[in-house]
């Protein structure tokens, strides 16, 4: 296998055909690529029989129409020397193809001829677009079917995917050995390639605590009967007028009856809209849709048909008129409007939050590492981050993730809360260390002369413990569950760094002791408003996370000198 000059991609694509090489070279035959929406994870993957100079034919899996005939003219597109050809239904793809772009409800359902008669020894590489489903048991089917799980294949799999983190908590380690090539949502949106997203909160008195989960997520036909009511659609509405009258807008609901009682209060107030579902004829979808690319229909709603391979650039409003408690789901929802489009300044993203006190909704701010609750008051998300990046770089024992909006964040800022300088609750019975939390299942073990040990959950769905010494970062370990990661963690320190033991080991006298006077004053030297009952072990936590960052440059952004202002 040899490279050929790829044409026409970016650079972080190039990094990826490029990585993805190195991999298989490697040794590693079951790849996951982790891209947002909207950064070409198709344009990568058409790139692959001449980026390898592929001899062998290659085999596209996906569950939808829509990503198959995408697939196909995009592969097409890169390669108009070779033959693709779709397997789906009344489609069938020829011996004679080089690339095939196959239904996996077609190719993988149990006993299938078509899959027998494709011959492994054919194929090189397996692509499966949309990766999250890529345990499911259809999968399996024809993963298997090619070898794919033998340690000694030449096989190739590479998964693509926006969204690795399943909702029913079923990680996709058991598929893929590893995730070669990453970038996450608010990195691309900082280097340009997607639009930024602002976001607003509208609350409701709809009462979601009866509503029961299945799979991670609420059930339907429950969640249907308790928000697809007249005041909240009104509500709805209003949202549209209030804060995206102008932009092209889609808005996802629960289900059929969901989107046509939401199309129909959008039409009676004089607001151009229509309903797509997965029952209505494909030419009556299609015209719904290129009405709404050409403006004759400015809200377009829709449950679970718009959330996976529909890629309108001109969406720059995004209601989320259906809760979740997926991540997975709600990263797709909102990934429809970060397309670039000439004239479109960024997507405006609207929480409709109901009364909730059995359930944690996903929200727009959790996917960027706050609280679920927080506030974005029609800030961008890059301007979140510029908040963040300060945070983490001058004030590092905040927990930014507990905020509730910009302003309760720089209140945090000037104040020292004693309980996020002590022992989790939840690592009470499973921590001999002082470990202290910085974000959701994130917990930091600060280690002598500058060291610490970072524990944190991973987008396959279990733990990597990592060694940061300033900003180099190297991964000791890995585990499946938070109280074997602290198992580890600690093991590691017992017997890497034992001249640190004294320092982190829980319960010893000196720990619990009142601060002396030399780190008192020595916080306050530092601008820190010392707070009354300061432990000597809380005042050198604090210690050791500053002297993490000594060094390192301190970025001055406009929301510092907002803080300094406040």
């Amino acid at each position: 296998m040899t490279e050929a000059e790829p044409l026409n991609l970016r650079d972080y694509q190039v990094e990826c055909l490029t990585t993805i090489l190195a991999r298989y070279k490697a040794g590693v035959r079951r790849q996951l690529v982790c891209l947002p929406t909207g950064t070409g994870k198709t344009v990568i993957f058409a790139s692959f029989p001449s980026f390898f100079s592929m001899k062998k034919r290659m085999l596209v899996l996906a569950h939808r129409e829509e990503l198959l005939d995408q697939a196909r003219d995009k592969i097409l597109t890169a390669n108009p020397h070779l033959k693709v050809e779709v397997e789906q239904a009344a489609r069938s793809a020829g011996p004679s193809s080089d690339v095939v772009v196959a239904s996996i409800p077609t190719l993988g359902r149990a006993g299938s001829k078509r899959l027998a008669s494709f011959d492994p020894e054919q194929f090189y590489l397996v692509v499966v677009d949309e990766a999250h489903h890529a345990i499911a048991a259809t999968y399996r089917r024809v993963l298997n079917h090619f070898s794919l799980f033998d340690p000694d294949t030449p096989r190739l799999l590479v998964g693509f995917t926006a969204t690795p983190k399943r909702g029913d908590r079923q990680g996709l380690q058991s598929v893929f050995q590893e995730i070669s090539f990453s970038r996450g949502l608010p990195e691309m949106i900082g280097a340009g390639y997607l639009a930024p997203v602002s976001g607003y909160r509208v609350e409701t008195d709809v009462d979601l605590s009866r509503v029961r989960t299945r799979m991670g997520d609420f059930i339907a036909s429950q969640l249907s009967k308790v928000v697809n009511v007249s005041a909240r659609n009104q509500l709805v509405v209003k949202v549209f007028q209030d804060y995206l009258a102008e932009r092209q807008t889609l808005c996802f609901c629960v289900d059929v009856a969901h989107s046509k009682s939401l199309a129909e209060a959008f039409i009676d107030a004089k607001i151009p809209a229509a309903s797509v579902t997965g029952e209505m004829q494909t030419t009556e979808r299609h015209k719904a849709l290129d009405d709404f690319s050409r403006g004759r229909v400015r809200v377009l709603t829709n449950c679970m048909v718009l959330t996976e391979g529909y890629d309108e650039s001109k969406v720059a409003g995004i209601i989320l008129a259906r809760p979740t408690k997926s991540s997975l789901l709600y990263t797709q929802m909102i990934g429809r409007g970060t397309r670039l489009h000439p004239g479109k300044e960024d997507v405006s993203v609207i929480d409709i939050v109901d009364v909730t006190r059995e359930h944690g909704l996903v929200t727009l701010p959790s996917l960027f590492g706050l609280s679920s609750v927080f506030d974005l008051e029609g800030h961008t998300t890059t301007r979140v981050q510029q908040a963040l990046g300060w945070v983490r770089q001058n004030r590092p024992w905040v927990r930014a993730d507990q905020a509730l909006s910009l302003s309760d964040l720089r209140y945090r800022c000037r104040r020292i809360d004693l309980l996020e300088l002590q022992l989790p609750n939840e690592l009470c019975a499973l921590a001999e260390f002082a470990w202290t939390g910085t974000g959701p299942d994130t917990y930091r073990l600060s280690l002598a002369k500058g060291e610490r040990l970072d524990i944190a959950p991973t987008i396959l769905g279990d733990f990597e413990i990592a060694l940061c010494v300033r900003s180099d970062e190297t991964i000791v370990d890995r585990a499946s569950t938070i109280g074997e990661a602290i198992k580890k963690a600690e093991r590691w320190v017992e017997k890497h760094r034992s001249e640190s033991r004294r320092l982190v080991v829980l319960g010893t006298r000196w720990r619990n002791a009142p601060a002396s006077e030399k780190q008192l004053k020595a916080l306050r030297s530092k601008g820190i408003a010392v707070p009354k009952g300061i432990t000597k072990g809380q005042a050198s936590h604090l210690f050791a996370m500053l002297y993490e960052r000594r060094g390192q440059a301190v970025r001055d952004s406009s929301w510092s000198v907002d803080l300094k202002r406040s």
